[in-house]
């Protein structure tokens, strides 16, 4: 182990030693296993330890010698997972995760979860059995069950548990184009010890996975009379509004959007937690709070769940007077009936299932032509671009107002950390792979347009920040981006051994800690509980606070390599705190600032 740690500090990669100057060929049948994972291009894989996938860490270690893909060690299946969701929302590219038998897929099972409300394409491996019990060691009785997929079954999108190595090499290929298509999502194959460990058998076929067989099928287009009647519905309206969704992960997405904002002439605001066009164009009103109510069309592109994204849930569940709502999205297509979420009916007017991205494009070609063949169909459009515009810009500059309310105050606003880490990092090339929700003031920090911000957990399952952050600050490494995550401190409490993956992989990132000592959400819950109660809300923090003692983030942090400052309890120290947390990050370190903040606006 001396050996180890001294080669490591030396600046050696994990690179396997004593091994062939020519390549092996395969051996056995986790070889070929990881010969077909290395062709279907995933360049890491992230794992905890398993011994029921000796047989292909051994492939990928010996066979594939650590490279394409790369093994990325994580302290537990739930960051594993919550890594290689991170990682697929920056590549937009399925990842890859393997993770031990029962054990460790129960651990990992919350992040599941998450990937697939976020429909972030995640192919994951479970090492299994042996499925002959004559093979079967006393903890692989302990660890082994009939039908292992039935632990995630219910929230992905597809599962298999191939019995040989041809099938598993199949099916292999299989979840990979399943993962893929859209809409993507996770996807989960056990592998079987026996499977891995055998002899490769004669007249084995390996997937030959550039063959249109194993590729995903090619973006779903919109009907020709649904696309028909959502431009009447549009160009027709008096205030049109566009609410668009998590396709804001995907860079591409500004370009169309934006041009189908501008032939319209309708009013336009961010799903919650995605980005979707810029926070200067003209027709953005992110935090408006009357712009709902006052659409009578909405065209709502993404959304996770359209009742949400019209603040819907709070009396208007069957639809506002007179508002028509039109849904673009694969939504229909991707749900599920184990799980509530994103389930409440909307109030929609036109449903259109279609890739979102391409159908937004679809959209604007026809009312291109609807405008070239009328003219004076643009007017109103301009007439109504130009209110909102001036509606815009009040808005921003009371934004830009609203932040400095308290702005000195400490416990620090969660206003002012996300201005003092914006004009950090605004000159640089950056991404924030996570942000706090709640907290985060529209307006003050400036968004270029889409793919600059992933968007939040998916299924609401705390403890996802940290290994999302380093999965996608990982593939965004040879960008030289920089990736700065704000995060609450319940997030990074349950996930912040993942900060030693982050600083063993050299993966440069800076992670801030929204440090309220408190279960936020839920504190502002009992809140709300007691008033309706009539009783005191003094209480309210009694099961909430982290206190007593506090917990001393920075130093955790330290411990597992990292640099590190906090608390930072006055706001005048963040921009300096902040200047160096970047310029650690510039040199490729870890950087992480514990920010003593106060309480969010009450729910």
């Amino acid at each position: 182990m001396d050996d180890i740690t001294a080669r490591y500090k030396m600046g050696y990669p994990e690179t396997p030693v004593n091994l062939p100057d020519n390549q092996q060929q395969a051996e056995y049948g986790s070889d070929a296993i990881a010969d077909l994972i290395s062709s279907l291009g995933f360049e890491h894989v992230f794992l905890v330890p398993g011994s029921s996938f000796r047989g292909l860490h051994d492939s990928l270690v010996n066979h594939l010698r650590n490279r394409t893909p790369e093994m990325i060690l994580c302290p537990t299946e739930s960051i594993a997972v919550s890594m290689a969701h991170g990682y697929s929302k920056a590549t937009g590219k399925p990842s890859l995760c393997i993770i031990h038998d029962l054990v460790g897929l129960m651990l990992g099972t919350m992040s599941v979860y998450n990937a697939a409300c976020d429909h972030v394409p995640v192919v994951i491996l479970g090492g299994s059995g042996p499925l002959n019990p004559d093979d079967r060691r006393y903890i692989d009785w302990a660890h082994t069950a009939s039908t292992q997929c039935d632990l995630v079954k219910p929230m992905v999108k597809w599962t298999a548990e191939p019995p040989t190595l041809q099938s598993t090499l199949d099916q292999l290929a299989k979840a990979h184009k399943i993962a893929a298509s859209a809409p993507t999502g996770p996807v989960y194959v056990s592998i079987d010890q026996g499977a891995q460990e055998c002899a490769m058998p004669a007249n084995l076929i390996i997937p030959d996975v550039d063959l249109p067989r194993y590729q995903p099928a090619p973006p779903t287009a919109a009907n020709p009379d649904a696309l028909a009647q959502a431009a009447d519905m549009l160009l027709s309206a008096k205030m049109p509004l566009i609410i668009g969704g998590r396709f804001g992960r995907n860079s591409e997405t500004t370009a169309p959007l934006a041009k189908l904002l501008e032939l319209t002439g309708a009013a336009y605001v961010d799903d919650r937690s995605i980005v979707c066009i810029p926070t200067g164009h003209a027709q953005n009103l992110s935090g408006d709070d009357n712009i709902r109510d006052e659409a009578d069309v909405v065209l709502a592109v993404d959304c996770i769940d359209p009742t949400n994204a019209l603040l819907a849930y709070s009396g208007h569940e069957r639809g506002r007077d007179g508002q028509a709502i039109i849904e673009m999205s694969m939504n229909n297509i991707a749900h599920n009936s184990w799980t509530n979420f994103a389930s409440m009916p909307a109030a929609t007017a036109l449903q259109i299932d279609c890739d979102p991205l391409f159908g937004i494009g679809q959209l604007a070609d026809v009312i291109s032509q609807r405008l070239a063949a009328a003219p004076g169909l643009s007017d109103s459009a301009a007439t109504r671009i130009s209110a909102i515009s001036a509606r815009h810009d009040t808005l921003r500059a009371r934004q830009n107002e609203d932040w400095k309310v308290n702005a000195d105050q400490a416990p620090i606003t969660g206003a002012r950390m996300v201005f003092e880490l914006y004009q950090a990092v605004k000159d640089k090339p950056w991404i924030l792979p996570v942000r706090n929700h709640r907290s985060f003031p529209e307006g003050v920090w400036q968004f270029n347009g889409s793919g600059e911000y992933y968007g939040s957990d998916g299924g609401g399952g705390v403890g996802y920040g940290p290994g999302a952050s380093i999965g996608a600050a990982l593939a965004l490494k040879k960008d030289k981006k920089i990736c700065a995550s704000i995060m609450g401190d319940g997030d990074y409490l349950m996930s912040s051994s993942a900060v030693w993956t982050a600083v063993h992989y050299q993966i440069p990132l800076l992670m801030v800690i929204n440090n309220n000592n408190s279960w936020g959400n839920d504190e502002h819950h009992q809140i709300k509980v007691a008033r309706a109660r009539n009783r005191p809300i003094e209480n309210a923090w009694i099961g909430q606070r982290m206190i007593d003692p506090d917990i001393d983030y920075a130093a955790t942090a330290r411990g597992f390599g990292a640099w590190a400052e906090g608390p930072i309890s006055d706001p005048n120290a963040l921009a300096e705190v902040f200047r160096q947390a970047i310029t650690q990050v510039e040199d490729g370190k870890v950087a992480v600032v514990d920010v003593r903040t106060s309480l969010a606006t009450e729910i």
